[in-house]
This record gives structure tokens, sequence and C-alpha cells, in this order.
């Protein structure tokens, strides 16, 4: 019996690993785009702690750059397996989320990037009504577009993400909203570059503004879901395995930049849908109140 108990646990073993489950992604729009670097970490993370339950994973870049919108157009087919993108009701439908908080909501924490020069100008601002006079920058395809706008703000949509950046030095819009997870890298990769660049040190603006890995409505894609709900549970659940991953990332940057000084302004989301956790406290974290676990 126990031999045959162990041929049955290598036929099995054999099974998961004779075709190992295929996580194609998404590609950065330029050598410093560093935004997913985290992302795809973690989704690393998450696939190793079920291998055990699923077999081997195989996880790979897309072939070409692809705009968000043309993201969701290849996803489930032969460039595209598994994107990241902001929870949406309309998405939601569409495709399918995997319903955790990448980031633990960290990128619904805004700070802005302005030019150096207007920093006097912002410290004034006290309240939101005097910052909607302002212009906020965005890029096309962005989902929080609509989230600016629903909260009466005028918004300057770039077609790239990099260009952006020298639009804001141009002068064709105010500020550019940035969440405290990416701006720090942001600013160093183009501090030589743009100089007159600057993070803004007064305002901290927070919706709630959930990350997802989305994946095909198809039953391969619902395979490919369900390993990353599993090992994403797995990840969160055990800060042994998470706080590494999240301080390497994004431990210092927090520190960096004062929080707690800044005054706080509130934007509603009206774009989430009924099924976003937000009554789980696990799933989130408090830039206030670290650490997590």
């Amino acid at each position: 019996m126990k031999v045959i108990a162990l041929f049955s646990a290598l036929l099995m073993s054999a099974a998961l690993n004779a075709n190992p489950m295929l996580y194609r992604y998404h590609i950065p729009e330029s050598a410093q785009d560093h935004r997913y670097d985290y992302h795809w970490a973690l989704l690393k993370l998450a696939l190793e702690q079920t291998s055990a339950q699923y077999g081997d994973y195989q996880l790979e870049p897309a072939p070409l750059v692809m705009s968000e919108s043309r993201q969701f157009q290849a996803l489930g087919g032969p460039l595209l397996s598994v994107m990241i993108s902001p929870a949406d009701i309309e998405n939601e439908k569409r495709f399918l989320p995997v319903r955790i908080p990448l980031d633990k909501g960290l990128i619904g924490y805004r700070v802005l990037l302005i030019r150096k020069e207007r920093q006097a100008e912002f410290s004034r601002i006290n309240n939101l009504e005097q910052l909607r006079k302002l212009t906020v920058g965005q890029g096309r395809d962005w989902r929080d577009v609509r989230v600016w706008q629903d909260n009466g703000f005028e918004v300057v949509q770039g077609s790239n993400y990099n260009g952006l950046f020298q639009m804001l030095l141009s002068g064709r819009f105010d500020f550019f909203s940035r969440s405290i997870v990416e701006v720090q890298d942001e600013l160093a990769q183009r501090r030589q570059q743009m100089p007159d660049l600057a993070i803004e040190k007064s305002i901290l603006i927070y919706y709630p503004w959930p990350f997802y890995f989305y994946f095909a409505r198809t039953d391969a894609g619902q395979k490919l879901a369900d390993r990353v709900q599993v090992g994403l549970m797995k990840v969160f659940n055990d800060p042994v395995l998470f706080d590494p991953l999240f301080n390497r990332f994004n431990g210092a940057k927090l520190a960096q930049l004062n929080l707690q000084e800044r005054h706080v302004f509130y934007l509603e989301n009206p774009f989430l849908s009924a099924e976003t956790p937000l009554q789980n406290p696990e799933l989130w974290l408090d830039p206030f109140n670290r650490p997590s676990h």
C-alpha cells in the first residue's frame, strides 16, 4: 500500500509539473518605469507559496509595450494572461479580478509633483476648494481620471506616462498626482534631467483606490486567478513573507514623505463595486499607523 501511495503521489506531481501555469504580464513603458516592480515580485512570491498545490508556473513578460486599454483587449490571448488595474465596476464585470489590494491600498494616498518654484503657492492651500482651482495631470487611459473629474477637478490628460513629467514642467497643468509608493522613485530617476521637479511638501490626498490582478473571464483565467487568490492570502496573512517584501520596496519611502505633517484631503470614489473589500482590515494598511500586523 505504501508503494502504491508513493507511486500515486509521484504521478500527481508529474501531472502538476507537466504543463506549468503561464502568467504573462505587461512590461514597463520605459526603462524608467518601475511602477509595477513590487506587484510582479508579489505575484512571484504568491505563486511560489502554491507550488505544492498547483505545481510549476512560468512568469514571463509580454513581448511588447501596451497601453492599459490594449492590455484589456489582449488579456486571455497569447500576448497577456495577467494584468494590473484598479478596482472598477465595469472592468470587474467584463474581466476576472482577484479582489485583494496589492499594496494594501497605499496607492490611494497621493502626494503632488509640482514645479519647485511653486511650493509657496501650494503651502497656502488649506481646503479642497482652493485646490480645485488648479489643474491636475493624468494619463489618458488612467481610471482615476474620472475620480478627479467627479470630485470637481479639471484634468489635463497626456498620451503617455513619461511625457506627463515634461508636460508638468512645461506648465500644461499645475500638479501631477502620484502615489506615496511611486513618487520617490519617479523623482530620483529624473532628478538630473529635471531639476525643477519637486514633491509638494504640505498636501496629502486620499481616495480608496485598490489595485488588483485581473484575468480573462474564462475557464483558463479562473484557474490562474484561483491560484493567485490562494497565494496572495498566504503572503498577506504571514508577516514573515509579506513584511520583508513590502519594506524592501516601500518601507523607507513612507518615512521620508512626512505624512503626519500634511493637510489631508479626501476624495470620493464612486466607481468601486459593492464587492470591494473595504471592510476587511487585514487587506489594508494605514500609513499613519504602521505596521499592519
